[in-house]
């Protein structure tokens, strides 16, 4: 399904369990972010990455997974 056409309503009910979790997530811009995700809004997530809050549109995001606690928190 095209980017374009998908509710962020329901990519924010289907990343809603990722919240406050440590997390390594691939974007479709090929870059990685290694943090905290700290919550969901309309069209954006934002994460905690070391001392800093990053915002990402939503519809970015291409991949999730687990982050371990040892993995410096990154983005690159």
């Amino acid at each position: 399904m095209p980017l374009e056409k998908i509710n962020p309503r329901h990519l924010r009910e289907k990343y809603q369990d990722w919240i406050g979790k440590r997390v390594n997530v691939g974007l479709t811009t090929y870059h990685y972010i290694c943090g905290t995700w700290k919550e969901t809004t309309d069209d954006q997530v934002v994460f905690q990455i070391g001392g800093n809050e990053m915002r990402v549109p939503i519809a970015e995001i291409a991949t999730i997974s687990d982050a371990p606690t040892w993995q410096a928190e990154f983005f690159k």
